[in-house]
């Protein structure tokens, strides 16, 4: 070793809020870009429900002029949409943090506009197409010949009357903010309602089914207006602290058991990212330190204990041939030490030693200078745990075969000096 020099160094309170918000403007960044694409999908979505509804307005409009208000509110909400998609198709991590809110909350007003508009027509609907339906047997009377679209129906009966109205109150509840699971119960009871040919038998099912169902699925969308933005936002934050700390990204539905279970599990893995993004920055800062100094890394490698223990290692180039190995350790311990470098595992010569210990001399008096840039840049000694001067008996051969190297460096080789004499002796012989 090479007057071994190990410490724990910490971030100054500045440093680290600067750290901390700068992780947290790059989480909100990736979260409006997670709303954006959600926003996007749900767009679509309503476009192709307006698309249907603009079929029965339009020809409410051809046949009767009746429905122009409708009408324009529709089209100029699908116009809407189709705009919108085509401005945020080019927004990316790049747009910045309040350009991609600025668009979320227009992207968000067109959506709720749309939504509202859906709502409006599909409770409409029926009374749409049944004045279709007049205006269609009027017309017959009269002895026109019309072309009866099949979405106009006849005159119902109790039991279809009841199967219309049960669809349009699931048609509504389908709009609402529902769970995957609801909306997959929804689909079904209305799979259920067709099936029914019996007046009673719809009633009662009405009243057991359909009514219950409806009850639970307003009192969820209750808690997601009271907590839903809560519960997105931490969603949102344990996605992107798993993929900080290189987790497992886990899929989450609203509930209250779930949002008190995020509440508890974001608390600490955001506290294990903090500690993460000091370390990372501590590594950082300490490799830009020493590449100004001259410093350069020629090799590194990632070494686990038997006992689970992680370690990153660094070789920076000193002198032609030795190296400053750098050991990075999972609590934050970094060690320095000077070596020969070579390609095999082997103790250094005397006079290898003796080399080495001069060039330990050399990096022990750049020490202090590493540790002030260091701190220029917001790292600190928290606590020294060993700062041995250079002597011979720390002198060690590192053997670069372990490290995956990204440059060549010379072996170290000292001529000793029965080497020398031999020589000597062969010259005065020749």
């Amino acid at each position: 070793m090479s007057g071994p020099k190990s410490a724990r160094y910490t971030l100054t309170p500045e440093q680290r809020r600067i750290l901390a918000e700068a992780r947290e403007r790059e989480r909100k960044t990736k979260r409006e870009l997670d709303k954006l694409q959600q926003h996007r999908g749900e767009l679509a979505s309503l476009k192709e429900r307006l698309s249907t509804a603009t079929t029965s307005v339009d020809m409410l409009v051809d046949r009767i002029g009746d429905g122009n208000e409708v009408q324009r509110s529709i089209h100029n909400s699908i116009s809407q949409i189709e705009t919108i998609i085509q401005e945020t198709a080019g927004l990316s991590k790049q747009s910045g943090l309040e350009n991609l809110q600025v668009f979320n909350s227009k992207v968000k007003t067109i959506e709720e506009n749309a939504r509202k508009i859906v709502t409006q027509y599909e409770s409409q609907s029926t009374e749409i197409n049944a004045v279709l339906l007049k205006n269609i047997e009027d017309s017959i009377a009269a002895g026109m010949l019309v072309r009866i679209d099949d979405e106009i129906v006849k005159p119902q009966s109790h039991l279809e009357s009841q199967k219309a109205k049960i669809k349009n109150r699931l048609q509504e509840i389908q709009s609402l903010n529902i769970s995957s699971d609801l909306q997959e119960e929804g689909i079904a009871i209305l799979k259920r309602v067709q099936e029914i040919t019996d007046d009673i038998f719809i009633d009662n099912y009405y009243a057991m089914t359909v009514l219950p169902y409806i009850k639970i699925c307003k009192a969820y969308e209750g808690q997601v207006k009271e907590y839903g933005e809560e519960f997105d936002e931490l969603v949102s934050k344990h996605r992107y602290y798993s993929e900080y700390l290189g987790m497992p990204v886990l899929s989450f539905t609203f509930s209250m058991d779930t949002l008190n279970f995020l509440r508890n599990e974001v608390a600490e893995l955001e506290l294990q990212s903090a500690k993460l993004g000091e370390q990372q920055y501590i590594s950082e800062s300490l490799d830009q330190v020493m590449h100004d100094m001259g410093y350069r890394v020629v090799g590194s490698r990632e070494v686990v204990k038997k006992s689970g223990r992680k370690f990153r290692n660094e070789l920076f180039h000193f002198s032609e041939d030795s190296v400053v190995n750098v050991t990075y350790a999972a609590n934050g311990q970094i060690s320095m030490e000077l070596g020969g470098a070579d390609t095999c595992d082997r103790e250094p010569s005397e006079e290898e030693s003796s080399v080495l210990c001069d060039e330990m001399v050399e990096f022990c008096d750049e020490f202090p200078e590493i540790e002030r840039r260091l701190k220029e840049k917001g790292v600190v000694l928290m606590n020294r745990i060993s700062m041995l001067p250079p002597a011979e008996e720390y002198a060690q051969i590192i053997n670069v075969s372990d490290y995956n190297m990204t440059e060549q460096v010379d072996v170290l080789e000292v001529v000793s000096k029965k080497q020398i004499e031999t020589r000597k002796q062969v010259l005065r012989k020749e």
